[in-house]
This record gives C-alpha cells, structure tokens and sequence, in this order.
C-alpha cells in the first residue's frame, strides 16, 4: 500500500514537472527560420466566392548581378528589382493568392562578355496590389512599405549590383524575403456594429454584394464589399460588411484586429445598431443601443485615437419591431443630452432591411459624403 501511494505521487510530481516543462518552452519567443517562413507563403488561404482575400504571405528575392569581364573591365549587368505597384483597378488580394505560388523574382543582369562590354539589367518583377496596402517583414515584423498614392511604385527588394572592378568582377545572388501583404483600405464605407445588428442584410438591400445572413452571432467571418451606385452608375459608393466587433476588440479579442485594420482608412463609419439592444449570449449584459453604441466608439478610440472623428452616421436598423418607436426616441434623447457635445454624428435614421423604411434617405446621406461638400458638424443633420 505504501509502495502503491509513493508511486502515485511520484507520478504526480514527474506530470507536474513535465507541464511546467511544457510551460517554460511555449513562453520562449519563436524562432522562425527560413523553412517556416516557406510554409506560410505557401499555406493556402480558403475563402469563398464573393468574399475577399485581405492578407497574403509572399516571397521575393532581387536578380542577381551579371559577372564582369576582367580582360576588357567589363561591367555585368544590375540585377533587377521587385517593385509592389498601386494600382486602383484592383479590389483585393485574390490575384495575389494565385500568382505563381506568390513567388516574385526578379531577372538576373546579363554577364560582360567579349563583345559586350556592360551587361543590361535585369528584368523587373512588380506586385500589384491594390492602394491601402501595407507591405510588412516577417522576420523583423518591420513595416516595408505603406502603399497610400494611386499609380506609385514602392521598392521591396533591391537587385544586386553586377560584377566590376570594385568587387573583383563577381556578383552575387539576390536577397529574398518574405513579406506579409495586409489591405487595410477596401472601402468608402465601413460598417461598425455589434454581430447580428443586421450589417449583412443592410449591405445586401443597398448594394449587388450577397453576405451570408444568419439569425446568429458571427454570421460575417471575412470582408465582404458592396457596390452602391445611382441609376446611371456615374456615382458608386463601396461598402464594407466586415467582421462584427465584441468588448476588447482593441486588444484583439475575437476577431479584433482582422476587423479593426479595414477601419483605419474608410472616410466614413457605418454604425448599424440594433434597436432592441445586444446580448452576446447568456453570460454577458444586455445593452440598449445608446449603451452599444458608446462601447462600440470606445473599442474605435481604443485602437486608434481620434478614429470616431470622421464622419459617422447611424442607422437604428429593425425598426419594424414592436416597441422600436419609443426605443428610437430614447436613443436620441440620450444622445443629444450626454453623447453629442463628444461624438459629433452626422446622421441618424431609423431603418428597416425588412420594410424598406429609410433605406433611400440613407442612400442619398452616404452619397452625399462622398460627392458633394461636407456639411460642418455644427449642422449636423439628426433625424
């Protein structure tokens, strides 16, 4: 029995000190070598049609130089370089998924020979990716290049410089590099709201886009853009249904972040609130929509200062429930007395993807933002 007893704790304390073990690896910083970073270029990123591929692991490497020619001190030719181009023809990162395994080499310099004395370049390799692309360094986390001007080229890697007389008339092999390429600019529009306030359903009433609609949380788990244009389709606004936001967005709980990044440069803020309020589930409080919508500004304040000072409209969505009307009025009387001297709001209508209720006037209100002259805030148009 005594030996049954010192065996059960002697294997208690060998599990204890293998966890602990367990503990002490999985805290030490991660190492990530030149094979790991192979694989996450080539992990493949599952989206479905409709939906936009945001961010994408790429590989690039410069050309290589030409060699020289020391008889003739010939001079190789520069390797070329691999340029990431802005271009506005594109939307999103598909295009970039499907490169070549996203592999962007750059041509090698022509070598000196006996008839030719300098070698030519070498070819360039240019990424296109849309503007409001940033560009960042897996291994030092340090940010490449920030694509915001339309039709501008940016240099990620260099090419070598050919063989000469400095370097003995020996060139080398192009440095490589493994990027992170994360749109952070998809739309004119951002939609802000807490899961299944019926952003997906207002993006499928005022644009062409088809989000997933669901009665349950989370129902939107990547980007989805809309296109809203007038008759002629001379005016187009984008719209973008993305991921909803939870308390402790700002620090990346949920989907904090993946959301987060495609606010940064939208240059107006959607707010789509339930007029019955929010509750996550059983666990968590219910909030009336002044309350959700002050969290909501909150988490944006959070995550960048000064974000909830673009233009903001508010649309008290579902109002074709029973007892919206008197929910509606507490919200504006709320607002008006303890929000507004805070958070300036441009416009704030009451709507119904179910009936249509205020679905033109906020058609007309977005374009307005867009096209035409911003009003001053001090004539800020509460509904």
């Amino acid at each position: 029995m005594a030996q049954r007893k010192l065996c059960t704790r002697g294997f208690g304390v060998a599990r204890s000190l293998l966890a602990l073990q367990r503990r002490l690896t999985t805290s030490q910083p991660k190492v990530i070598d030149r094979k790991m970073m192979q694989d996450m270029v080539k992990e493949q990123q599952k989206f479905k049609k409709g939906e936009i591929c945001d961010s994408v692991y790429i590989y690039t490497r410069g050309g290589a130089g030409g060699q020289g020619y020391r008889r003739k001190n010939g001079v190789g030719g520069n390797g070329g370089n691999v340029w990431l181009e802005a271009l506005p023809v594109y939307q999103n990162l598909n295009h970039v998924h499907h490169h070549h395994n996203r592999r962007y080499v750059a041509g090698p310099g022509d070598n000196a020979t006996n008839e030719i004395i300098r070698g030519r370049q070498g070819e360039d390799s240019v990424v296109e990716v849309p503007p409001g692309t940033v560009a960042t360094d897996i291994k030092t986390g340090e940010i490449v290049c920030d694509v915001d001007q339309e039709n501008t080229r940016y240099l990620l890697q260099g090419g070598e410089k050919g063989g000469s007389l400095v370097n003995n008339y020996k060139s080398k092999r192009g440095e490589e590099r493994f990027l992170r390429l994360v749109l952070k600019s998809i739309a004119d529009v951002g939609l802000v709201g807490y899961p299944n306030a019926g952003k997906s359903s207002l993006l499928s009433v005022l644009s062409t886009a088809t989000p997933t609609i669901g009665s349950y949380p989370f129902t939107t788990l990547k980007p989805t853009v809309g296109h809203m244009q007038t008759i002629d389709t001379k005016q187009i606004v984008k719209i973008a249904d993305i991921p909803g936001l939870i308390e402790g967005a700002s620090d990346n709980r949920g989907l904090g972040h993946v959301f987060l990044q495609h606010i940064e440069r939208t240059k107006v803020l959607l707010f789509v609130l339930d007029v019955q309020g929010f509750k996550l589930n059983l666990n968590t409080p219910h909030r009336t929509p002044f309350e959700t919508f002050g969290y909501l500004c909150r988490e944006l304040e959070l995550y960048m200062a000064g974000l909830t000072r673009r233009p903001i409209v508010v649309a008290i969505n579902k109002m074709d429930t029973g007892g919206s009307d008197s929910e509606f009025e507490e919200f504006l009387g709320l607002y008006k007395t303890k929000l507004s001297k805070m958070i300036r709001v441009h416009s704030i209508v009451p709507i119904s993807c179910y009936t249509g209720q205020g679905l033109d006037q906020l058609q007309d209100i977005l374009f307005e933002l867009k096209y035409k002259k911003r009003r001053k805030v001090e004539e800020s148009n509460v509904v």
